[in-house]
């Protein structure tokens, strides 16, 4: 009988555990009809990452963040670029850039690069996508906190990061 109970106890704890497992489902979001982005329904729209960013979505729990803001071409895209990655690295303790790779897209094309350091002592991992278009720049940017979580979504950062899209590239 105690074997009974025992065995119930273990399959009624791996249901709970299973049962509390996050879906992988995407939802694309089209934001202005300007752009969209598809994400996995782990996130949720968000309001105070970045002021004024047309795209904010985060998952507190997880620790996992992202936002796309746009500005005007009034500068050229070296300038906007270097400024949108110097604002990151002046954030964070002894930041460096772990990669950066040209991108493609359509309508657009610029540079992907990853940025780590530290704030308040706690490692953050930046992701960010630094696009030129036909009339504006865009900046997707993706963050998560700890090396451990990194590892853990990277694919699902890679995956929202290169999910931008034009609706009219």
């Amino acid at each position: 009988m105690k074997k009974h109970i025992y065995i119930s106890l273990i399959a009624l704890s791996g249901l709970i555990l299973f049962s509390c497992k996050y879906s992988y489902k995407d939802q694309i979001i089209n934001v202005k009809n300007e752009f969209t982005m598809t994400v996995p329904d782990y996130l949720s729209p968000a309001e105070n990452l970045k002021p004024g960013a047309d795209f904010q979505y985060a998952n507190r729990f997880r620790n996992t963040y992202a936002v796309v803001f746009s500005d005007p071409k009034d500068k050229d895209f070296k300038a906007f670029y270097d400024e949108q990655i110097g604002i990151i690295k002046k954030s964070l303790d002894k930041p460096s850039i772990n990669d950066s790779l040209p991108v493609e897209i359509p309508g657009a094309k610029g540079i992907h690069t990853e940025i780590a350091g530290r704030m308040q002592g706690e490692m953050i991992y930046y992701s960010a996508l630094t696009l030129e278009a036909k009339d504006k720049y865009y900046q997707v940017c993706i963050w998560t906190r700890g090396e451990d979580r990194k590892l853990k979504y990277g694919k699902d950062i890679q995956r929202i990061l290169l999910s931008f899209k034009l609706v009219k590239p």
